[in-house]
């Protein structure tokens, strides 16, 4: 997984952005930021798993990546005083901090961090056309296990990771029938790489398997 803003700025500096806006807590399935709107904040994730979707030209979803703890979120629309490109939706409850543009313009000027936020913004740029590359030309098979390996990627633990997408959503992430995805669940079920719950969602019990066969289906 790329570095978090958190591991690439530092502590010192991500102590100081916290320092400028109180922690909030969100919801599972709240809206942070959304595509079109005027970039008035930057959201800084401090825990939690969020999704990174765009409509596309012919208006249907596109998942451009997943993010964890120790994430900025919309920073690039503010530093370019532009309109959200992408909708950050979140997969769990979450803790985040609200910090206004222009309270976070003048940290990044005060500290020169401007070229080091426009440099991991690169990577992250690249990381995204990889994905979108993925989902247009691979498998069901392949294009779900990378999702599953690319949520269960931003949990803190190296046990077993509650997944609380539901199949419905899986699906569109991907863009293949609910009926696809859960074939692919059963297999994988009883391989034992996960377990499915009666109440939606999942739980990857073999993280390993899932991103060989990401590589490799």
């Amino acid at each position: 997984m790329p570095e978090s803003h958190r591991e690439y700025l530092g502590e010192s500096c991500w102590d100081l952005l916290c320092r400028l806006a109180p922690l909030k807590h969100r919801n599972s399935g709240t809206t942070l930021l959304r595509q079109g709107d005027d970039a008035t904040s930057v959201i800084l994730l401090e825990h939690g798993n969020v999704m990174v979707t765009a409509h596309g030209p012919h208006g249907a979803e596109e998942l451009l990546a997943v993010r964890g703890s120790g994430e900025i979120l919309g920073e690039m629309a503010v530093l370019t005083n532009g309109r959200r490109s992408a909708t950050v939706r979140t997969l769990e409850p979450c803790r985040v901090r609200v910090v206004t543009a222009a309270k976070f313009s003048d940290l990044v000027d005060e500290h020169d961090l401007l070229r080091r936020l426009l440099q991991h913004s690169y990577s992250r740029i690249r990381e995204s056309d990889r994905t979108k590359l993925e989902l247009a030309t691979g498998s069901v098979a392949l294009r779900l296990a990378s999702l599953l390996s690319r949520l269960a990627d931003t949990a803190a633990t190296d046990g077993p990771v509650r997944i609380q997408l539901p199949q419905e959503d899986l699906a569109r992430l991907i863009g293949a029938s609910r009926n696809a995805v859960g074939r692919a669940l059963k297999e994988w079920s009883g391989h034992g790489w996960l377990t499915t719950s009666a109440g939606g969602g999942l739980t990857v019990t073999n993280l390993a398997a899932l991103r060989s066969h990401a590589a490799t289906a």
